[in-house]
């Protein structure tokens, strides 16, 4: 039931409302992560070679560098983005309510859907960037000349892919069981 359309205030259904917006902490330590991930990866680039029989793992090599700081700093401004977003939500909810604002509570929150939606979009966005970030480090941290770098990478690669997989299918599941109602009610 959507909070503008309680007729009694009711605790537990906005508590619930409200811890469901713990994107924000978890997008908190994926943050910490894809830092400590961006300064534990080598991402100089490499100046083009003399020698023709590597430039092109070379370039290969730079260009996986360049991908990996793109695809981390992304996932950082996703982090801070989301993580801003449901902390100001939460707390301003929160303040409505220790005021006795009950109604109010409830009309900021539903008038707050779009940030809502964008932070949860900003939120998958950083755990896919995220993911990619993971993979290509695990590549970049192994020796250009050194195929083993590619069988290492591997599994990171499949597990982040099926995780991609099932996690559009649980959003499609939640939007055809959950808010598909919810706009009819």
């Amino acid at each position: 039931m959507p909070l503008n359309r309680l007729n009694s205030f009711e605790p537990g259904l906005v508590q619930d409302r409200l811890a469901g917006l713990g994107y924000g902490s978890v997008t908190a330590l994926l943050l910490n992560g894809a830092l400590g991930l961006f300064a534990a990866t080598p991402k100089n680039v490499a100046p083009d070679p003399e020698d023709p029989d590597i430039a092109n793992m070379v370039k290969l090599e730079n260009a996986i560098k360049i991908i990996f700081a793109l695809s981390i700093s992304l996932c950082v401004a996703l982090c801070i983005y989301t993580t801003t977003t449901f902390t100001l939500i939460t707390i301003y909810a929160r303040t409505a309510l220790g005021m006795g604002l009950q109604s109010e509570a409830a009309a900021f929150f539903e008038n707050v859907q779009y940030y809502r939606k964008t932070g949860f979009h900003s939120f998958l966005g950083a755990i896919f960037t995220f993911k990619l970030g993971v993979v290509l480090s695990i590549i970049l941290r192994y020796d250009m000349q050194d195929r083993l770098r590619w069988v290492v990478a591997a599994p990171a690669l499949v597990v982040g892919l099926i995780g991609y997989h099932h996690t559009r299918n649980m959003m499609r599941l939640a939007s055809s069981l959950l808010y598909s109602k919810t706009k009819e009610d």
